[in-house]
């Protein structure tokens, strides 16, 4: 039993036999996904998908990712917070953050969408998913000034002591198929470090297959083989680590 904590199948022109995708994901295991939004038209699709797929386990969430930071104004704010009131499907803010590697929208832009978009995370008291590349510094130092709770480091891939601050505040890291990269092992050292309560697993397909689908694109029954690698570099069972990261993503979630 696993949960893909960061899916994207809600993407038509990627996923045109999602149903098919839907079924596989369930056969290998994978119980439970959260479909991510990031930008405004994008999460609201999310949230269109899981409401129009009932006989399977889906919950989405809303944001504006660091590439559409010009998306984001007062009005579309107002909008996310009546939707997370008023929708039981919406269990987070994200893909929210920074990225200063391909720095599509200016860094000061960035950091206030960043920004306003992790307070209404943390006035909804819901997690925060936060995509960050290139910008560790920046975006560990907003979300220590904000003093969201709930946040999850979507696709780790900072440093030993990054990580080290983190698990210090209580976020969340969430392993993707980077994790079986072979080239990876500063990575996998890390997730053998990881307090158990805060690991979680994600595919973030179509994007980032794991290492046996390299090349393909990804789905979230592909999660299955991230997890075989979290639970080797900790020398657990598989079944142990779908029972932890499932129970981590529940709780942080509040879903069922």
């Amino acid at each position: 039993m696993l949960v893909d904590t960061h899916s994207h199948i809600h993407f038509r022109k990627e996923f045109p036999d999602v149903d098919a995708i839907l079924e596989r994901a369930k056969a290998a295991g994978v119980t439970r996904q959260i479909i991510v939004g990031c930008t405004p038209k994008d999460s609201f699709q999310a949230l269109d998908f899981v409401k129009g797929h009932p006989k399977y386990k889906l919950w989405s969430t809303l944001g504006v990712h660091p590439h559409n930071a010009d998306e984001w104004n007062d009005t579309l704010e107002s909008r996310f917070e009546e939707l997370a009131n008023s929708e039981e499907k919406v269990v987070g803010i994200g893909e929210i953050g920074l990225d200063y590697f391909r720095n599509f929208r200016p860094r000061e832009l960035q950091a206030g969408t960043f920004k306003a978009q992790l307070k209404l995370a943390k006035k909804l008291e819901i997690p925060a998913i936060v995509h960050v590349r290139d910008a560790w510094d920046d975006a560990l130092r907003f979300i220590e000034e904000i003093g969201n709770s709930k946040v999850i480091l979507h696709c780790f891939t900072g440093t030993a002591e990054q990580a080290r601050i983190s698990w210090q505040r209580g976020h969340h890291i969430a392993f993707s198929g980077i994790l079986t990269y072979p080239k990876n092992e500063e990575l996998r050292k890390i997730a053998k470090d990881a307090p158990k309560d805060l690991i979680l697993v994600e595919t973030d397909c179509p994007y980032l297959p794991p290492q046996l689908y390299r090349g393909k694109r990804n789905e979230p029954a592909y999660v299955v083989e991230t997890a075989k690698v979290l639970a080797h570099v900790r020398g657990v069972s598989l079944d142990e680590i779908g029972k932890i990261t499932t129970e981590n993503a529940l709780r942080l979630f509040g879903i069922s």
